[in-house]
């Protein structure tokens, strides 16, 4: 028996929930923190040899934009 419990979203998807969260909370330093926990698990994800099933980036890009916006 396996004591990892299995997980159906990806690390990113989770913490781009967050990032949106955070936003709409106004908590705009725990947000931009989380777009670079983003940026860290996206990296991780990809690489050599790895196959990202994502159909579009759009919602991150949407993020980033997002961020710029709430810091004005």
């Amino acid at each position: 028996m396996s004591a990892t419990p299995p997980y159906t979203r990806r690390l990113s998807d989770k913490i781009l929930m967050a990032f949106h969260q955070a936003c709409e909370q106004h908590a705009v330093e725990v947000a931009g923190l989380l777009i670079q926990a983003l940026e860290l698990a996206l990296t991780k994800e990809g690489g050599p040899g790895k196959v990202d099933n994502r159909k579009d980036l759009e919602a991150v890009f949407q993020a980033f934009d997002k961020l710029k916006s709430v810091q004005q």
